[in-house]
């Protein structure tokens, strides 16, 4: 039997790859190797998917970095979470703006 490799890239009209192989009775069956996976989702809409997945990632990393922050400033001060408020939002939403990394055209 001949082995053939296949290159496949994003845009191949390849769907799935099967294998013929006789089994022990002679009966020649099929394996599938390889399927291709089926994007969920218009494709007009992936701009916008990426963009709100974009924010929901950045929205959490400033509410960690808030959540650290919190804890940090109430554990060296008495009722330090108020007394560093104002510091702590600003730095925790520059980390979460840094993430959100946005591109203006």
């Amino acid at each position: 039997m001949e082995v053939k490799t296949i290159q496949k890239d994003k845009k191949s009209p390849l769907k799935s790859v099967y294998i013929l192989q006789e089994d022990a009775g002679g009966v020649v069956v099929r394996e599938k190797v390889y399927e291709r996976k089926r994007r969920r989702g218009s494709k007009r809409l992936r701009p916008f998917e990426k963009a709100m997945r974009r924010m929901a990632s950045a929205e959490g990393t400033a509410a960690d970095s808030y959540l650290s922050r919190h804890n940090r400033s109430n554990s060296k001060k008495k009722n330090g979470w108020i007394k560093d408020l104002d510091k702590n939002v600003i730095r925790s939403s520059r980390k979460g703006l840094r993430k959100l990394k946005i591109r203006i055209l």
